[in-house]
């Protein structure tokens, strides 16, 4: 009987927690107002009662089991924190997300509940922190395809607005305290200011379910129907390089000249925190006058908004700028998440190069390379044209598409041909039109569906490999920049495996031998030099970290005098191996001289580096090298430098003389132990016997 009573009283208890229609309604009103996220509440969260436009990256973290736990101390405990104050607690997450819990109560006879509200960023600099994370940092395994479709942004305002709401609501019942005496364990900090319609995604819900581009195209249309304003470009800073994503009323080329002269870094006034709040640029040009007003995000100029048919009035100069205060920081936040997508899929198709370079069959390693790049570039043809230096012609090694097999047998002249022009120029072309842009149109029996292309030269060491040719995108729209940042996120370890393959392909050792180590199958130091600075010049372009080892086999002289140098040379084999089995296959090796190695760590952090270094001199020293035990730690050891590029090591020569001293730093402490230039030594050497 008393288990039945019981069960009875658990029932009840679950019926009176569950929240009413009228709440759910009213929840879903309020989270619809303010464009934020809201959750009713019984206890720890998860679970919730009500959910009403909950964070899309919230709801990836709490499903994930191995990042779940990273919540709880947050919107975990909000419920116990909201009941304990019997107000609005705000708080900030892991995430770098605010929210607030406040007790709720509707209708008499329900128990105390509690809302979580908010789940919003109050700064993109938040927010970047976080993507970057996903990108290269801690959270890098919890992304998904749907991580951000649901990013929401606000102000301070917005989250107050929305505990007034609630409160509103919840007096129906039991009212909480009033919202103006809520507790704040971290103020909400100041917003950025871009006007009273600032930051609220789901004011713009519209353009978030599309592409950037889709995006910018929507936006001017909304400047057009509800400013009157015709003719105007939008121009946003991507993968740091200003490009042009929409254009209206004919002024593409006056776009195309204000993105030339945005990335040469003009206007520095533009750039200032307060920027957006000046009196836009005038630009005159041929045909008439232009304003450049400024998109900015946190102090940062991140676009341009041009408007032809200038000067304009201030009725129609204010509405400019209201429109640009509306649209700056969702189009900023498509901006970021299509940038992590990109670098994601770029990432993805690097290790796949880095696994062609082993490829046994060059033409294997060929069709493979073009088949990744053309679904990174989402193409339905492409071509790979290899350079023939004694012909001074281009021949197709691979093709994907229609036609392919035809494509493969063309030759072309460098010298008479759009391709050897890329290739002969260093520079690639990208064509929206074939025909507008004054060039011949291909043979009709082709069967092309678009006249756009992209066409990149791929080139080492100041050495012509080849072009790489890309046409028809599946989407049906044309290439443009955006399609070439892609590009060139890839492009030198395209054209390292792209060298590889070709050397290959060879047929003398001889030709083989100019860029590997005979001894120890390794890159040569020619070529590891024209690969650091290939990967120099790509960390400055976007800002990726780098870092550089440089080891030396501990006392191999001793060790070559005693045991001879048929045992000094397996011994550098074995090095060698232990360095191959160490790395990560984008990460190159090489034998710089005598017993000296170097390990090139392209988008590595110095302390990854450390990682790496420390995994490699251990396992030289737990190799069973023959007569090891003769040498003075008793075993064959490494000492080992790591530099890393930076303010002052922004050269390949720099790096290399930093690695340099960090390793006879090492060597001075006793050997085998790592270095870094100008840090504090990691770790100990391995003390000996005498």
């Amino acid at each position: 009987m008393e288990k039945m009573v019981a069960a009875e009283r658990v029932t009840d208890e679950e019926e009176l927690a569950s929240p009413t229609p009228t709440w759910v309604a009213a929840q879903e009103s309020a989270a619809r107002e303010a464009g934020l996220s809201v959750l009713l509440i019984a206890g720890p969260q998860p679970p919730q009662l009500a959910e009403s436009n909950n964070n899309s990256i919230c709801k990836s973290f709490q499903s994930s089991p191995s990042h779940a736990q990273l919540c709880e101390p947050f919107c975990g405990e909000a419920f116990a924190r909201a009941q304990a104050a019997g107000e609005a607690v705000y708080y900030r997450c892991h995430a770098g997300l605010h929210c607030f819990a406040m007790p709720v109560q509707h209708g008499s006879e329900r128990p105390s509940l509690a809302v979580i509200g908010g789940r919003a960023f109050l700064s993109s600099a938040d927010y970047r922190r976080l993507v970057e994370r996903f990108r290269d940092g801690d959270l890098q395994s919890l992304w998904s395809p749907g991580l951000l479709n649901n990013v929401i942004f606000s102000t301070p305002g917005g989250l107050e607005k929305l505990v007034a709401l609630l409160s509103s609501e919840a007096a129906k019942g039991k009212p909480p305290p009033p919202a103006s005496t809520a507790t704040t364990e971290e103020p909400p900090p100041k917003a950025e200011t871009h006007g009273a319609v600032t930051a609220q995604l789901h004011g713009n819900s519209h353009a978030i379910r599309q592409s950037l581009r889709e995006s910018c195209q929507h936006a001017l249309s909304i400047l057009k129907s509800e400013y009157g304003v015709e003719t105007a470009a939008l121009i946003f800073r991507v993968d740091e390089k200003f490009v042009r994503l929409g254009v209206r009323g004919g002024i593409d080329a006056l776009a195309a000249i204000v993105c030339e002269r945005l990335n040469g870094g003009a206007w520095p006034e533009l750039r200032g925190r307060e920027a957006i709040h000046q009196s836009p640029l005038s630009l005159t040009f041929q045909g008439g006058q232009a304003e450049v007003f400024p998109l900015t995000v946190g102090g940062e100029l991140r676009g341009a908004l041009v408007v032809g048919r200038a000067p304009l009035n201030a009725t129609v100069r204010a509405s400019v700028v209201e429109f640009c205060e509306a649209h700056v920081l969702p189009l900023e936040v498509l901006r970021l998440r299509e940038e992590l997508q990109r670098q994601l899929l770029a990432a993805h198709h690097l290790q796949s190069f880095s696994a062609v370079l082993n490829a046994v069959e060059p033409e294997e390693a060929y069709s493979t390379i073009l088949r990744h790049s053309v679904e990174l570039m989402r193409s339905e043809r492409g071509s790979l044209m290899l350079f023939d230096e004694g012909a001074n012609e281009l021949k197709v090694q691979a093709a994907i598409g229609p036609r392919a097999e035809v494509a493969q047998k063309m030759h072309l002249s460098l010298d008479a041909s759009l391709c050897g022009a890329v290739l002969n120029d260093g520079r690639p072309l990208v064509v929206k039109n074939l025909r507008a842009a004054g060039h011949a149109p291909a043979p009709a029996d082709r069967n092309y569906k678009s006249d756009s292309f992209i066409s990149y030269p791929i080139i080492i060491g100041g050495r012509r490999i080849g072009v790489l040719n890309m046409t028809d995108k599946l989407s049906g729209e044309v290439y443009d920049d955006l399609d070439l940042n892609l590009l060139e996120l890839i492009a030198p370890q395209l054209a390292l495996a792209l060298d590889r393959a070709s050397w290959h392909q060879k047929a003398t050792q001889f030709q083989l031998l100019s860029i590997t180590d005979p001894l120890t199958g390794l890159v040569n130091r020619r070529y590891m030099e024209e690969r650091l600075a290939e990967e120099v010049e790509r960390t400055k372009r976007h800002h990726f970290e780098m870092s550089f080892l440089m080891l030396d086999i501990d006392h191999f002289k001793l060790y070559n005098d005693r045991q001879g140098h048929q045992a000094g040379d397996l011994a550098l084999e074995m090095t060698a191996q232990c360095l191959k089995s160490a790395l990560r296959t984008e990460d190159v090796a090489s034998r710089y001289g005598g017993e000296e190695f170097t390990v090139l760590l392209p988008q590595t952090s110095i302390g990854e580096a450390c990682v790496i270094a420390e995994r490699i001199r251990r396992r030289v020293e737990r190799t069973q090298f023959v007569h090891g035990e003769t040498q003075p730690h008793r075993a064959l050891t490494v000492s080992i430098g790591i530099s890393a590029f930076g303010a002052e090591l922004e050269t390949p020569s720099a790096i290399i003389g930093a690695a340099d001293q960090a390793l006879y730093a090492a060597k001075r402490r006793g050997r085998n132990c790592v270095d870094i230039f100008g840090h504090q030594p990691i770790s100990p050497p391995i003390p000996h016997a005498d």
